[in-house]
């Protein structure tokens, strides 16, 4: 703040200076390029000492935990993807795609652009859902000693679904339990996490066969989006069901 009112005093000397000078036209033009420089010098000088305050702060900020306002947003971020993943789908449902049709493919597998199946029915391509795969997330939301990623697995039931056919589930698995307790507040009102039963690699993983039920999470029975700890109380997932049958 105190870098920006010397600024505008600067500012102010020097336009009063070009607007208030009198005295032989010929001295002016010198007198303006020397009281130029001299503001250019300036300004390079305060650039310079609030480029090394930022990038001082910026190195601080790497070394602490997120505060509340960061890992709302972070959070947030998060159920904007799913629900984006969601609206995704249903275009594709809406097309004339079936739920047992939908490949999650993605950009990064040698397969991407491999038919069959039909590019149209890939969540990911631009053809097909056109969602935007996010490979990993900021750092500042992964659980210690472990890479956060977003999965999707239709290999599973979830029991509060319409039926005891496969549905999909998409879950950002590996989070922080900060990251966690404001997702849940924001769809239940409450920080609680439910802990399940086993490990979620069992149904959240696309090589999970578990089928999600109230025995592995009684707290979860209706919620088709919620975010849980695992059974070793080292894992918070996010789950959301994107496709239900």
């Amino acid at each position: 703040m105190t870098d920006t009112i010397e600024i505008k005093e600067s500012y102010k000397t020097r336009h009063c200076e070009e607007q208030c000078c009198s005295g032989p036209a010929h001295l002016r033009p010198s007198k303006q390029r020397g009281n130029a420089m001299i503001y250019v010098l300036i300004a390079l000088a305060m650039f310079g000492f609030l480029t090394m305050t930022l990038t001082r702060s910026n190195n601080q900020a790497d070394n602490q935990d997120i505060d509340d306002e960061q890992a709302t947003f972070y959070a947030l971020e998060l159920m904007e993807y799913a629900t984006s993943a969601q609206a995704a789908v249903d275009m594709m449902l809406f097309s004339g795609s079936e739920i047992d049709d939908l490949d999650f493919v993605t950009p990064a597998d040698a397969a991407f652009n491999t038919t069959p199946p039909p590019n149209y029915h890939k969540l990911f391509h631009p053809q097909g859902g056109g969602l935007n795969h996010q490979a990993q997330f900021n750092d500042a939301i992964q659980n210690s000693g472990a890479a956060s990623v977003w999965d999707v697995n239709n290999n599973i039931n979830v029991e509060w679904t319409l039926s005891a056919q496969n549905d999909v589930v998409l879950t950002a698995y590996f989070l922080t339990r900060q990251i966690c307790e404001i997702i849940n507040k924001e769809i239940t009102g409450s920080t609680a996490i439910p802990i399940t039963s086993s490990p979620h690699a069992d149904y959240f993983l696309n090589t999970g066969t578990t089928d999600f039920d109230t025995t592995e999470c009684a707290a979860c029975n209706g919620h088709p989006s919620l975010c849980v700890e695992n059974n070793t109380n080292d894992n918070y997932s996010f789950y959301s069901i994107i496709a239900a049958q």
